[in-house]
């Protein structure tokens, strides 16, 4: 890999982190979302931050897989390639896997749920996950991932 596509990959995870652990819960404590049926600080203590860091791991050990998996795999034409897009799916399975632990057996909350879940699946799913290896997977890996055409054209 690319010292660009690590350093990627790296701002991405600092991001997430920004936004998991210290945005997020300032919307949920600051009341912008309204939960009636918790006393919003102490769930966020007691099971948001546990959800955010399940669902973070599980993300971010997604992208590390591919990132390791990619950097060390050596391809010979297009039926390698076709394989590879079946691992990336695969891998991206565990992201949703930690979301799915997080919101049925972490949350408390019924008011909770939708907002969670949203925050979940932007902040593990696309965000950890697909923006990381749709920018940053090296080589002929760099397709793999859908939409990385149009974004690596986007972003240069």
């Amino acid at each position: 890999m690319k010292a660009g596509e690590i350093i990627r990959i790296i701002i991405f995870v600092v991001i997430g982190l920004g936004l998991m652990f210290w945005i997020q819960p300032l919307i949920y404590t600051g009341r912008y979302i309204r939960l009636r049926d918790v006393v919003a600080v102490d769930w966020v203590a007691d099971n948001y931050s546990i959800g955010a860091g399940v669902v973070f791991g599980f993300s971010i050990f997604a992208t590390l897989l591919w990132s390791f998996f990619t950097a060390k795999a050596q391809i010979r034409g297009a039926v390698d390639v076709s394989r590879w897009q079946v691992m990336w799916w695969l891998l991206g399975l565990l992201p949703i896997i930690g979301i799915a632990i997080a919101l049925i057996f972490i949350n408390q909350s019924d008011d909770a749920l939708l907002s969670l879940a949203g925050f979940f699946i932007f902040d593990g799913l696309i965000w950890l996950f697909w923006l990381p290896t749709a920018t940053s997977s090296p080589g002929l890996f760099k397709h793999i991932p859908p939409g990385s055409f149009m974004l690596r054209r986007i972003i240069g």
